[in-house]
């Protein structure tokens, strides 16, 4: 009778420190610290990104969180400004002591998050930078989850090749990604004996481009690429009816969001857009993402809250596969870690931590939609090309 009675206690206690253990879990969650821009000119942009990131914590919750704890975001607005980011990671650091970083929305605050992360020795999920700037400043503990630079111009080569597009113009607004585009098209142009026959950049805030239509009009290239604003793109296209000009493919990263296509109405159809994801998009998981997107927003989600639920989901694998929370221990797996997103294969370079997994899209607007033309092992319809004159439309 004592020893039934011991062993009743000791299951008891058992139980008890179970109980107690699971307890304290659910007490002490994994903290996630995260600057976003509530805020300034990124503000749009970042609620997007946060919706994303989001979904995947409350999605990690209901499954039982990361390594049995749930995970928990602190988030703080960053106003859209660089400084104010690098001073809120030092305060998500020193003063919250977060489990972990994710990065913020924008190349600029990306860079200067990560400089601070680099210093304290903490693993700095880039998930809304895509400059490569950002990763070639050597930072150990920097990891990028977001396509790269490189990503956005990849498939234009394929394209020319397939459809004997042998010229190029770049036509530019002046700022950073901008000129990073440039610098990886002319790679592509090299790689695919493509003639870049002019390039330009204009300053922000230009509404006037009837000097590079005459320009390209002069030159008669096969494809118009330009970065920038979707407004810019909206003008672009304006001006170029009303001068009765068209390359055979006009190219504008603008053109993928869908305030283009509002408010160009039929004048958007056949244009090309570089895409970095699409709710279409034949990715692993991505129709489920999309379904509970649309059940909790009652929208289907940007891209850039696809960038941030990728980014989420590469971070709680690797923390699993790690079963650590150890900062080196992280970085040890992350080096060499890949698992498939939404947005694609994520793998980074072992050296430079550089995104090399994910490719970008190029789509063209047909029928009001988006379609997906390149890579041909993602497309959803083949593109036209030369695009329809504007009187044979």
């Amino acid at each position: 009778m004592k020893m039934h009675l011991a062993k009743l206690t000791i299951t008891a206690a058992v139980l008890g420190v179970a109980a107690f253990g699971s307890a304290q879990a659910a007490d002490n969650p994994i903290r996630i610290g995260v600057a976003l821009s509530r805020s300034g000119n990124l503000a749009d942009s970042a609620k997007l990104y946060w919706s994303g990131l989001e979904l995947w914590s409350e999605q990690v919750n209901a499954h039982g969180g990361l390594l049995g704890r749930k995970v928990k975001l602190i988030s703080y607005d960053d106003r859209s400004d660089p400084a104010t980011a690098a001073r809120l990671y030092e305060k998500l650091i020193s003063d919250d002591k977060v489990d972990l970083l994710f990065g913020p929305w924008g190349s600029a605050s990306s860079a200067t998050a990560a400089a601070v992360a680099n210093k304290h020795h903490r693993i700095f999920f880039n998930s809304g930078g895509a400059s490569e700037q950002i990763e070639e400043r050597g930072f150990k503990y920097l990891f990028q989850t977001a396509p790269a630079i490189s990503a956005y111009v990849a498939n234009i080569g394929p394209l020319a090749a397939k459809y004997h597009l042998k010229t190029l113009v770049f036509f530019g607004r002046d700022y950073p990604a901008a000129r990073d585009m440039l610098k990886d098209m002319k790679a592509v142009a090299k790689k695919q004996d493509l003639k870049i026959l002019d390039s330009e950049f204009f300053p922000a805030g230009t509404t006037d481009f009837s000097s590079l239509i005459a320009k390209a009009r002069q030159l008669n290239p096969d494809i118009w690429l330009s970065i920038g604003y979707p407004n810019e793109a909206i003008e672009m296209v304006r001006q170029m009816k009303a001068s009765n000009y068209l390359p055979k493919v006009f190219i504008h990263n603008g053109a993928s969001i869908t305030d283009f296509m509002t408010a160009s109405g039929k004048n958007a159809e056949y244009v090309f857009g570089i895409s970095l994801y699409e709710p279409t998009l034949k990715t692993k998981g991505n129709a489920e993402f999309v379904k509970a997107y649309q059940q909790k927003y009652n929208r289907s989600p940007a891209y850039y809250s696809a960038f941030a639920y990728a980014g989420a989901t590469v971070m709680g694998r690797a923390v699993e596969q790690a079963k650590s929370l150890d900062q080196d221990k992280l970085r040890e797996v992350l080096k060499t870690f890949q698992t498939d997103t939404v947005m694609g294969h994520h793998k980074v370079d072992p050296v430079t931590h550089k995104q090399v997994g994910v490719t970008g899209l190029l789509v063209q607007i047909r029928n009001g939609k988006r379609e997906i033309v390149m890579p041909e092992d993602l497309k959803t319809m083949d593109p036209v090309i030369p695009m329809p004159a504007w009187d044979k439309r």
